[in-house]
């Protein structure tokens, strides 16, 4: 776990209802993403912290900077996905069973920011939204160029319009 994510509250705990501003930035030591062709540089983080007595609200914005190849047409890109944090830490023992929870006055938010990493990141890392791809037939970059391939086909299911009941 990296010590970059632990904010010590010690100062913050009489201040209740306060916001406290964090901001970070690490690289990961272990893979987070699920994409084969990626590899995810940096991990930037800005977040509200609040102290409500017992428990510590964190919200805020993790920023994941990844480079790699588009899903759709190869390109290599960088890019930053920008995925929202809203987390309730408490203390020392959790409320629920998948709660995180902080000691002492250390919170730490490692956990908790790869945990939201894991589950929120895209499911295709792609050069822009609307990313059109590669032409089936000759393999042309879509966003580049038009190609004249006709790659409509039939589809499989069209004979079921003929069936007579």
């Amino acid at each position: 776990m990296s010590e970059k994510l632990v904010i010590d509250l010690t100062d913050y705990m009489s201040k209740i209802g306060e916001e406290l501003s964090f901001v970070g930035e690490f690289v990961p030591a272990e893979e987070l993403l699920s994409y084969p062709s990626a590899v995810l540089e940096k991990i930037s983080v800005n977040f509200g912290v609040t102290f409500l007595n017992p428990d510590v609200q964190v919200s805020g914005i993790v920023t994941c900077y990844v480079t790699g190849n588009c899903d759709r047409c190869f390109t290599n890109i960088s890019r930053a996905v920008k995925l929202p944090f809203n987390q309730v830490f408490y203390k020392d023992n959790a409320k629920e069973e998948d709660g995180y929870v902080y000691c002492n006055s250390r919170l730490d938010l490692t956990k908790a920011v790869f945990d939201e990493i894991v589950l929120s990141m895209p499911s295709l890392l792609l050069c822009k939204d609307d990313c059109k791809g590669l032409c089936p037939k000759c393999g042309a970059n879509l966003n580049e160029k038009k190609c004249e391939c006709d790659i409509t086909r039939e589809n499989p299911f069209s004979v079921l319009k003929n069936l007579k009941f």
